[in-house]
């Protein structure tokens, strides 16, 4: 039988091992006050991670051939990766730093001297990309031309094919079932759906997962690499310096996006995340990275049905998604998978429409015939209906042209299932609309904590596993700072004098 060389342990025997060698390197009590002092949190956020089924997971990755040498635990070695990213090192430096600093290579599972080096983790990276090149394209291609016409402040661009939502949504409902498609990035989603977003939701960190409420957004993150690429014709040597000759990118993937906030073109990819709104500290459930030049409605759809794939067990309730999601279709798929819709008005596309012979404001609260807006009078129970009556029969004065002979007064009904779009679920003139929408910002500050706090874009790096490994190490280092600081909430952090003592009584 043949048996796979990966090496695994318990994470228990990994707490055993770090206290041990803390013990035998830092055992006076001067050192256990300077690792107190300096490393308190550093080793109670990484302790507490649990990867003892990263071997597991990984298996795949790794040959079956019995001869050669073992490999190191896939577990110590993304141990490693998380306490670089935690530090902000990169790879050499990080590397440096474990042979160092005892400390960090005793809490990555390396007796010190024994850390692996820069070729090692270089060759740990394509295990965890499911692809035999580092990108999803070839190299060599025709450049593309930056785009002249520019946007507008705070708005996204236009999608090309204006009909793409809607062409897009028709297939989804057409097939019924979730189609699944493998991607490069799934063993990185294994990862951090076993490893972080599940722990974290058993811990209530994520809200309720029955009835799981998801925001959704994107954000634009520059690549390392240059839009021109490497000259592979002669074209130059005759002055010819804007042929249309094929040229070799050292980032084929990337391509040209509009930065609305910024207001200008860049050049890289789309980081667009789905976070839990009911999680007090912004917790991503899955970063997904598209074309920069995708627009966000179409990042939503492709991303939405790959996050009922992931969590299948969980049910969607509610989605928060900002006004650059503002199209029909998307409320259709919503609707069909009986979530309720939280999604801001495009203004620019706002404005009175008629529905049953009768005018409809931006708010979705129907204006009559003198330019009253009519009075909500309840919700009809048991169907997404609600009922409307004329503001001067409620309001008890004399409207100059009634519209109806009766007392009660003229009486109409929106429905949910008539145009989801206008008429939500939810009221969007009512405090509990204003209430949910304004959780919508808990993505903004997830992805803050990307690009800011962990500073994504300054690896610069050049391939779309780079980024995809990049950005997961960052969402997986955000659970476990949120698993810190509630443990500091309940006063579960001890000293690291005390903590010893548990490990060893234990």
């Amino acid at each position: 039988m043949i048996v796979l060389k990966v090496v695994s342990r318990s994470h228990q025997d990994y707490l055993t091992f770090v206290s041990n060698q803390l013990r035998k390197e830092y055992g006076t009590p001067e050192a256990l006050l300077f690792l107190q002092h300096f490393y308190n949190d550093l080793i109670f956020w990484i302790t507490a991670i649990d990867l003892s089924a990263t071997a597991s997971l990984m298996r795949s990755a790794y040959s079956s051939n019995p001869k050669g040498r073992k490999p190191h635990d896939p577990a110590d070695m993304l141990r490693c990766l998380l306490l670089m990213t935690k530090l902000g090192l990169s790879v050499d430096d990080g590397v440096v730093a474990l042979r160092t600093t005892p400390v960090y290579a005793i809490l990555c599972g390396f007796k010190p001297g024994e850390t692996p080096g820069v070729g090692t983790f270089y060759d740990f990276f394509p295990r965890l990309w499911r692809a035999s090149t580092p990108h999803k394209t070839g190299r060599v291609k025709r450049r593309l031309k930056k785009p002249r016409k520019k946007g507008k402040k705070n708005e996204k661009q236009e999608p090309k094919n204006p009909k793409i939502t809607e062409k897009l949504v028709s297939r989804i409902l057409r097939e019924g079932k979730i189609h699944y498609a493998p991607k490069e990035h799934d063993l990185l989603q294994q990862l951090f759906q076993s490893l972080f977003v599940l722990p974290s939701a058993a811990k209530g960190l994520l809200g309720d997962t029955s009835a799981f409420r998801v925001i959704g957004d994107g954000s634009p993150v520059e690549t390392g690499a240059r839009s021109y690429g490497k000259f592979l014709c002669d074209c130059r040597k005759s002055g010819n310096w804007k042929c249309s000759c094929k040229r070799q990118f050292s980032d084929p993937d990337a391509d040209w996006g509009w930065d609305s906030y910024r207001e200008k073109y860049y050049y890289g990819r789309t980081l667009y995340m789905f976070t839990a709104a009911d999680s007090p500290y912004n917790l991503p459930v899955y970063p997904r990275l598209f074309r920069a030049s995708q627009h966000d409605s179409v990042s939503w759809i492709c991303g939405y049905r790959e996050l009922r794939h992931w969590y299948s067990d969980w049910k969607v309730g509610e989605a928060l998604l900002d006004s650059a999601h503002d199209a029909l279709p998307i409320y259709t798929m919503l609707e069909h998978d009986d979530v309720s819709a939280i999604i801001d008005l495009n203004h620019r596309r706002s404005g009175h429409t008629v529905y049953n012979e009768m005018k409809i404001g931006s708010d979705g609260v129907p204006v009559c015939p003198i330019g009253r807006k009519m009075v909500c009078w309840g919700k009809c129970s048991g169907r997404q209906r609600i009922k409307w009556r004329c503001p001067a029969k409620v309001g008890k004065w004399e409207c100059p042209t009634p519209c109806s002979p009766s007392d009660y007064g003229r009486t109409f009904y929106t429905s949910t299932a008539d145009n989801p779009r206008l008429f939500p679920r939810i009221r969007r003139d009512s405090k509990e609309w204003r209430k949910r929408y304004a959780l919508r910002t808990g993505v903004e500050r997830c992805i803050k904590r990307q690009k800011v706090d962990y500073r994504l874009e300054a690896s610069r790096g050049r391939s779309s596993r780079h980024w995809n490994i990049r950005v997961y190490l960052i969402a997986m280092c955000q659970h476990a700072d949120a698993w810190l600081e509630e443990a500091k909430k309940q006063k579960q952090i001890a000293s690291v004098e005390q903590w010893l003592k548990e490990l060893t009584a234990a």
